[in-house]
């Protein structure tokens, strides 16, 4: 009778504990529900690849000197590690996931790993070799707003789709070819360029567009009610507008290819026969070369602002966003890069 109660107390406690199990093991796996106006990544990273996002304490970023894998440190670059693999851009974060666009393939432990193509994917933040793909698509300009996951996906033609963040819903918003990057309160704003390349909002709660200004403006950043961008007929200038009254003020007259908002500057690459990397405060002063030449990938912290030469990956420059410009080269990127290879090797 004693070893039969034993055994009925060690089977209901088995239970139990796999019962506790399961319910931990789910509430870990669970998507939770973000806040309203939940954004991913700012624009101004995203319209430059999203190498580089911050969020909760920690500059998640692709490290170019290591095939591009996931890295993450402090905004002032202590604590640096390799948390992945993969190759990533088009970073996003929220309280627990990363979200990403994978431009190739990767290696981990998890089977999204292994199964692992080009698409739109997600990972725990403390589980990153352990990815799940939310949509396998040839793309780019992945941006987490709320509580999915927009995209552009190239097939036939280029359109504009969303997964929800447990990847449960999806679906196309429109068969256009845009950047779909620039959100505030729930709405994106993007280029009309199937018409007249206005200023369009997309409300992303109602899935309806609307003309915000007859303004043909390219790479959009809203901020409050003023917009950064690439005035298209006005030799592509830097302006920026006002979309309470409409008006327009005209920051730099020369050719601009890309730009990134922080909250002190506008950082933007000119062209022509002298081009340039500059930064200008946002009401049109204190105008300043930060370095001399062509440069893309320009991605911003709130520490630094990190860019690289036109056509190539590395070396990676830094300059301090607050303060006087000091460029420098990302040497502890390089530095965590060397020492993997040599631990790999080990």
């Amino acid at each position: 009778m004693k070893k039969k109660v034993i055994t009925i107390v060690c089977i209901t406690c088995a239970i139990l504990l796999f019962a506790v199990l399961g319910v931990l093991k789910y509430l870990s796996d669970r998507v939770p529900q973000n806040p309203a106006g939940t954004v991913g990544n700012t624009a101004g990273n995203l319209y430059n690849n999203g190498l580089f996002c911050e969020n909760d304490g920690y500059v998640y970023f692709a490290n170019a000197y290591d095939s591009s894998s996931l890295y993450r440190m402090r905004p002032d670059e202590s604590e640096m590690e390799k948390m992945a693999y993969t190759e990533v851009m088009s970073l996003n974060a929220d309280s627990k996931y990363l979200y990403y666009y994978q431009g190739g393939t990767g290696s981990g432990s998890g089977l999204g790993f292994v199964l692992s193509t080009t698409g739109v994917y997600r990972v725990n933040k403390n589980k990153a070799n352990d990815a799940f793909c939310l949509d396998r698509v040839n793309g780019k300009y992945v941006l987490l707003a709320d509580n999915d996951v927009y995209y552009t996906c190239a097939s036939d033609q280029v359109s504009l789709k969303k997964v929800s963040t447990d990847g449960k819903t999806k679906e196309t918003l429109l068969e256009l070819d845009i950047l779909p990057v620039s959100v505030q309160n729930s709405t994106f704003y993007y280029l009309n360029n199937e018409k007249n390349l206005h200023l369009m909002a997309l409300d992303l709660k109602t899935n309806t567009s609307r003309q915000v200004l007859a303004e043909d403006v390219y790479m959009p950043i809203i901020e409050g009610n003023i917009v950064y961008g690439i005035d298209i007929h006005d030799n592509y200038s830097l302006i920026s507008l006002n979309t309470t009254d409409g008006s327009k003020t005209l920051l730099d007259t020369g050719r601009i290819d890309l730009l990134n908002v922080t909250d002190g500057y506008i950082y933007y690459q000119t062209s022509g026969n002298n081009p340039q990397l500059k930064r200008i405060r946002r009401d049109g002063s204190d105008m300043e070369v930060v370095a001399e030449g062509a440069y893309s990938n320009i991605n911003a912290t709130s520490q630094y602002l990190y860019f690289t030469q036109f056509g190539t990956e590395t070396p990676i420059y830094k300059t301090p966003v607050i303060g006087p410009v000091n460029v420098t080269t990302f040497d502890r990127a390089s530095q965590a890069a060397i020492a993997e290879i040599n631990n790999n090797l080990k």
